[in-house]
């Protein structure tokens, strides 16, 4: 009898008590929440998951348009394939390269690759159009014209845009701003000295 009440007054023994902590301890998180530090290990995980299986797409449409461009201009058509072709194709293969391995590294590291994914489509559209015609290099002046049109509206978002000066004497509570200092500023100021 005089164990039992010890017991009761000081609780289990200690062991049970670490085991029953630690089983609770794993328990909470284990009910559909990922722990702390595990957040980051998940998320990286996930984020190069995706970007195995959205990266093997873009290898095989440059797989396709290769394979057709081969076959269609240089084995049916032989006698069109040239030094400049050859040139063609070195570039075609050269900004395919580029632009895959820039979106890899954009898709690891899970950022924007918009830029790269442009490229990389007008690369292999124009390679597909030179495919049957010499007409497609045509396309490849988006290039170009993209990089232009992006200098002029820096150029002109340099030039048009208001400086704080500017904006400062077109903002309404900026001038009620300045009155106010203005008139306090000509307001007499004195001290009051008692004697």
């Amino acid at each position: 009898g005089g164990r039992r009440t010890s017991e009761a007054a000081t609780g289990p023994s200690p062991e049970p008590r670490a085991a029953h902590a630690s089983r609770v301890g794993q328990g909470r998180w284990r009910i559909g929440r990922t722990p702390p530090g595990e957040m980051a290990g998940h998320a990286e995980k996930k984020q190069a998951k995706k970007a195995e299986t959205t990266v093997v797409y873009y290898q095989y449409i440059i797989l396709g348009v290769n394979v057709l461009y081969v076959l269609w201009r240089v084995l049916l058509n032989w006698s069109s394939w040239g030094k400049w072709n050859i040139i063609g194709f070195g570039l075609f293969s050269f900004v395919s390269y580029f632009t895959y391995n820039a979106i890899d590294s954009s898709l690891q590291m899970g950022m924007d690759f918009e830029m790269y994914q442009d490229l990389y489509i007008v690369n292999l559209a124009t390679q597909f159009l030179v495919t049957f015609t010499n007409y497609g290099w045509l396309l490849y002046l988006v290039v170009p014209g993209y990089f232009g049109w992006k200098g002029v509206k820096l150029l002109l978002d340099y030039v048009f845009t208001p400086t704080e000066e500017e904006l400062a004497e077109n903002d309404p509570r900026a001038k009620k701003k300045a009155d106010k200092k203005a008139r306090q500023a000509e307001r007499p100021k004195f001290k009051v000295m008692k004697h």
